[in-house]
């Protein structure tokens, strides 16, 4: 599942989200047997806001693995991936339309 940690994180610096995938990348992430995969962040630092990106089967792993990573977590949240296209790469979520059993609508 994707989760999204919504971080309040004045002044915050690319250097700063560097060493989260650092730390992710030489230590890995697992909690409870699980395994949790840092997928990156979306900085909006104008706004001392920044989204990190987070695959896994559990919430509280994302919790342990945020606070391992020392990401200021303010919120957790379980995006729907929204694609372009339904031709997604396997194990991508389809986004709304699949997830409500709806098909995109085609060409006429």
């Amino acid at each position: 599942m994707l989760y999204a940690a919504k971080c309040y994180w004045p002044g915050v610096t690319e250097t700063d989200l560097e060493a989260v995938t650092e730390h992710d990348a030489s230590t890995g992430l697992a909690s409870g047997g699980h395994t949790v995969t840092y997928l990156g962040s979306l900085p909006f630092t104008a706004d001392d806001l920044v989204l990190c990106l987070f695959q896994s089967p559990s919430r509280a792993a994302v919790i342990q693995a945020s606070d391992q990573l020392g990401i200021p977590r303010e919120r957790l949240m379980e995006p729907v991936w929204l694609a372009p296209d339904q031709r997604n790469p396997e194990g991508a979520p389809k986004g709304l339309n699949a997830r409500r059993g709806r098909r995109k609508p085609g060409p006429a």
